[in-house]
């Protein structure tokens, strides 16, 4: 059961990966590569099928094909659209009762007669994902946490508020999502989280409370905080991450999303590789749960 459950875990059950490719002109075209947990009706059944996850592409002009892995199914999806078109829901991901919980939309935009922006936005509309939810109980843990004199309700709705913020984007992406190391690499995943929200939690534990925290009282909440966030988005073994814990709430699912074009990157937030000259951005669906994701990139033709 073991096994089974880390190759599981390791194929990632449920991803996407999303290509675009804007031509010199301007054309674009969308590849949407959908790949699950091929359905066996053996003993072993993780969920996570491409029909459990997502809602494939709609429209005319679509091409698909399929292919069989040796532990789970890749459905692809091509389709070619005009300069300056627009899509929306190419990439839908399934939630509670025949719902959606995360949408997108995407549009390449001529800025001038060589230059074209990608502009894709991710929307959350499911129920709170592993990660979000704040429990009774984990809000008296929050309390625990804080001096006793600041130890209230508000006092810890507001800290958890805070650092719900800096953190979904830590563990979800997108960027270097730690959600992945946290399941097999705590240790790494709670270093590399104070590294990158550390010294922003001491900051809003100043705005918040000012002097009535000192500067020491302030870096050892910071780090009880990081520890039980970490702690509280990490599912209990041998459950599988990417299904839901209560059967209600969305499972996670691995998105990467890809940019390739001739042209030259003028600006980006996304990550560049140098050596194939694509960009790409690496998330969990949960990162759009408090607000949008949008990812953005200009890139300019060469002269013809």
């Amino acid at each position: 059961m073991a096994v089974v459950f880390s190759l599981a875990l390791l194929t990632g059950c449920a991803r996407a990966r999303v290509t675009t490719e804007i031509r010199s002109g301007g054309a674009w075209t969308r590849t949407v590569a959908l790949t699950g947990i091929e359905k066996s009706g053996g003993e072993f059944d993780f969920g996570g099928s491409i029909q459990e996850s997502f809602v494939y592409p709609q429209g005319d002009g679509w091409k698909s094909q399929t292919v069989d892995n040796a532990l789970d199914q890749t459905m692809s999806f091509e389709r070619t659209f005009a300069a300056g078109a627009a899509l929306k829901g190419d990439l839908s991901l399934k939630g509670e009762a025949g719902s959606l919980s995360l949408i997108n939309e995407v549009a390449v935009t001529r800025l001038t007669p060589r230059r074209f922006e990608y502009r894709e936005t991710l929307r959350w509309t499911g129920a709170d994902p592993i990660g979000l939810k704040m429990k009774p109980e984990d809000l008296e843990k929050l309390k625990a946490t804080l001096p006793k004199d600041l130890a209230t309700d508000g006092n810890a709705a507001a800290v958890a508020m805070k650092l719900a913020e800096l953190a979904m984007p830590v563990l979800f992406g997108p960027g270097d999502p730690l959600f992945a190391t946290g399941l097999l690499h705590p240790d790494l995943a709670e270093y590399r989280a104070t590294e990158r929200i550390g010294s922003l939690m001491v900051k809003a534990l100043e705005d918040q409370f000012g002097d009535k925290m000192t500067l020491s009282q302030r870096r050892e909440v910071t780090l009880k905080l990081i520890q039980a966030k970490l702690a509280q988005a990490r599912p209990s073994e041998p459950v599988d991450p990417t299904r839901p814990e209560d059967g209600k709430s969305p499972g996670l699912t691995a998105l990467m999303f890809i940019l390739k074009s001739p042209g030259k990157v003028v600006s980006t937030n996304g990550e560049r590789n140098e050596l194939t000259g694509e960009i790409c951005w690496a998330l969990y669906s949960p990162a759009a749960a408090l607000k949008p994701v949008v990812l953005t990139a200009v890139v300019e033709m060469n002269q013809p």
